[in-house]
């Protein structure tokens, strides 16, 4: 996956002992701040979940007794409770696991706060971003127009340029065979970070277009990404480039367009090397921030403008 946990003999059927802080930061590698916090916590789940460690997270394995007791109940001070040398093992870990991967912004946050819950809790309340409903991105998928009706109802659109059809050269991916809504424009080059920012804030039904300059070597999104914006709400996504995850991606409420897969992940610049909100050109048709695109198994249009039939 571009943006998730390694799989196979890399870290499955591995104790978290194993991890250490570099193949955190290989699978984490974008800092901590506002902006991606939703995506980083989707990412600490998948690793939490595949370690077993999100009890410890969300307080349904509380921290045993520090000490052992004796037959009356009393404390034997003497002697350590085996469980809650375990767990402190733990929960010490994945503190500095998360630490590890906050910027220089959000580090003053973790200071003071002793368990991994704690900071977990503490930068839910910071940063906390809530998704939207899985009714929200149905309506989403229905109201999209069938691209067929658009060209019918508006041939003086097509002939002035104010609807352009895109090259049919893309693939299609996610559940959602239609969708429409207004674009959102950027522009990487096998860099996926300014992919994580975008798709980490609400999408409010927008869809995010990104010129990838039609790399073949390396996959800009993947199932974590594809995740994040079907949870953030974003109609969809087209990317003159590569994508990786393709089964995760199918299981997610999005339409998704992409030139072909490719199992290489993308570089990641913590500056975040490209540009947003810019004039894109996909196969050779100009794509401007805020004009709306229109997507179904016929093929993909751009309006200057929404459209009605």
């Amino acid at each position: 996956m571009i943006e998730s946990v390694p799989t196979g003999r890399g870290i499955q059927g591995y104790s978290y002992t194993s991890v250490t802080l570099k193949k955190i930061a290989t699978v984490i590698p974008a800092k901590l701040q506002r902006q991606n916090y939703f995506f980083w916590k989707l990412l600490f789940e998948q690793i939490f979940s595949r370690y077993k460690l999100m009890g410890i997270i969300n307080g349904s394995e509380p921290c045993p007794a520090q000490f052992l007791t004796d037959k009356e109940g009393n404390d034997l001070t003497d002697q350590i409770n085996p469980a809650f040398e375990i767990w402190h093992d733990k929960d010490q870990a994945m503190l500095t696991w998360m630490r590890s991967t906050c910027s220089e912004h959000v580090l003053p946050f973790t200071a003071g706060l002793a368990s991994s819950r704690e900071l977990w809790l503490n930068l839910e309340k910071r940063f906390q971003v809530v998704g939207v409903s899985s009714e929200y991105r149905r309506n989403l998928a229905a109201a999209a127009l069938a691209t067929t009706d658009i060209c019918d109802a508006h041939p003086d659109l097509l002939a002035s340029g104010d609807l352009r059809l895109v090259p049919q050269v893309f693939q299609k991916y996610g559940k959602w065979q239609a969708f429409a809504g207004p674009v959102v424009t950027l522009k990487v080059f096998e860099d996926n970070t300014l992919v994580i920012e975008l798709l980490s804030t609400k999408g409010e039904g927008r869809v995010l277009v990104v010129d990838g300059g039609g790399s073949m070597r390396r996959a800009v999104t993947g199932g974590m990404l594809a995740r994040s914006a079907e949870i953030m709400g974003w109609a969809g996504i087209v990317i003159n480039g590569c994508v990786r995850d393709v089964d995760e991606i199918n299981e997610c409420e999005i339409g998704l367009r992409a030139l072909a897969t490719c199992p290489v992940r993308p570089i990641k610049n913590d500056s975040g090397s490209g540009q947003k909100h810019v004039p894109v050109s996909i196969g050779g048709v100009l794509i401007q921030e805020g004009e709306w695109l229109y997507a179904d198994g016929d093929g993909i249009l751009v309006s200057s403008s929404e459209l009605s039939i």
